[in-house]
């Protein structure tokens, strides 16, 4: 078997190889085989106007449905959402006179089937009068939806939502929406929500113990009944059920060197993307392809960004493949393109 390993370097991709004696099996057009490792490499003309970025770009959302990239960023000049096209071209901004945006963190896209609709939810940590929510946009910016108390952090579930520093969401293909709640924050939690927005479940306490959280930072679905949140501070990925909250599994093995920030699909569901900021990596985890039991944490190959580049969350083109890196420390935006290969020996 081969690791790959990426390395990016002011625009320059180097591809290192380790060998080992494991033996290759084919795998079919499209299709991860058991033994085949992970490759990415860097789309340098990504995005086409660089400069449009004016302070750290915390998240990045993908459209696949209509060839749009969104990109969230806190800058300084009233834009806190860019999208861009596919192929870097700049299509239209948010602006926070119409759009209010305080301190933008996660992102999603949500393509509704029924009406053919897509839809952009944020995340906004803010102590503003529009700050501690889950926002949801149409795809020009208008505003359709507050999830959360505006400038009132907190832990109430009832009557409305209290969020202190939410940080990222997931949703299902019928609407569910799941939130981790607690980037810095008194809460430390998962929520489930119904297609309505009711609650459904929720877990989760400051802690090391199953369960428990330490800045739940990112979360995401698989195609086996599980949700999965990128415990940072705890330094481990947690897996449990989607229907009742019950804890599964966590990988730790993985972030012995570095903590997991974002924790994303690849298109053809078989490796997680998990950035680690300071690291400034982005690992590839086999994702397991069965119900029940999630294993050991493998990691298949890695993608190293140029150093103090800190990506933060991500986001995965279920059309292209590709991987788009939200970057804090270089006030960027990246594109990876996936590349099929199997090993020789």
């Amino acid at each position: 078997m081969s690791l790959w390993k990426v390395v990016v370097s002011s625009g320059l991709v180097l591809v290192l190889v380790l060998h080992f004696s494991t033996l290759p099996t084919k795998a079919g057009p499209g299709k991860a085989s058991k033994d085949q490792e992970f490759k990415y490499k860097l789309d340098p003309s990504w995005p086409k106007n660089q400069s449009i970025f004016t302070g750290q770009v915390y998240c990045v959302g993908v459209d696949d449905k209509n060839g749009d990239i969104y990109v969230g960023q806190r800058g300084t000049d009233g834009q806190p959402v860019i999208v861009f096209g596919t192929t870097g071209e700049l299509k239209r901004v948010f602006k926070n006179d119409s759009s209010p945006i305080s301190k933008i963190h996660g992102m999603r896209m949500h393509h509704n089937e029924t009406d053919q609709s897509s839809r952009i939810w944020l995340t906004d940590l803010g102590d503003d009068l529009s700050g501690h929510t889950v926002k949801r946009f149409s795809p020009t910016g208008k505003l359709e939806l507050v999830l959360g108390t505006p400038n009132q952090a907190g832990t109430a579930l009832k009557p409305n939502y209290q969020f202190d520093q939410v940080a990222d969401l997931a949703i299902s293909d019928n609407g569910e929406v799941y939130v981790v709640d607690g980037d810095g924050g008194v809460n430390n939690r998962l929520l489930k929500l119904d297609k309505d927005f009711h609650l459904k479940w929720h877990i989760g306490s400051i802690g090391n113990l199953s369960s428990q959280f330490h800045i739940p930072h990112s979360v995401e679905l698989d195609s086996f009944g599980r949700v999965w949140v990128a415990d940072r501070m705890n330094g481990r990925i947690q897996a449990f059920d989607v229907d009742n909250g019950t804890f599964l599994g966590q990988w730790t093995s993985c972030f012995q060197d570095g903590q997991p920030y974002s924790v994303r699909l690849s298109a053809d569901k078989s490796h997680f993307v998990v950035a680690q900021l300071n690291q400034d990596k982005i690992l590839l985890i086999e994702a397991p392809q069965k119900s029940g039991d999630i294993g050991d944490c493998n990691v298949k190959g890695q993608i190293e960004v140029t150093k103090g580049s800190k990506p933060h969350l991500v986001a995965v083109s279920q059309s292209e493949g590709a991987i788009y890196a939200a970057e804090l420390g270089s006030h960027t935006c990246q594109k990876f393109v996936r590349k099929f290969i199997i090993p020789s020996g």
